[in-house]
């Protein structure tokens, strides 16, 4: 997942001095998501198979709270807001 956030947040894959900092935005944003009620089964980092919403949404948390520059935070927020508004109805699927 980290790789894939970074690339959306427009920070190469080769570049990892910002990887401690994006390794703990993640996890931020999964336990805020995790809080709000989303099913742990579309929290799980899969690889490429990762839910493409919930990348999604870690991104705009990312996004939102990374760096010095906070012009953009609260419509990076909102959005991340909204995101995990849609995925609280997802329904739930049992696991066999």
């Amino acid at each position: 997942m980290l790789d894939a956030v970074k690339l959306r947040c427009g920070v190469p894959s080769a570049i990892t001095v910002y990887d401690t900092e994006f390794k703990d935005l993640i996890s931020d944003a999964l336990e805020d998501m995790r809080t709000a009620g989303i099913p742990e089964t579309l929290l799980e980092d899969k690889g490429a198979n990762t839910n493409p919403r919930v990348l999604t949404a870690v991104s705009l948390y990312v996004k939102a709270m990374r760096g010095d520059d906070r012009t953009d935070t609260d419509m990076y927020l909102n959005l991340y807001h909204k995101k995990v508004f849609k995925l609280q109805l997802e329904p739930v699927q049992e696991v066999m």
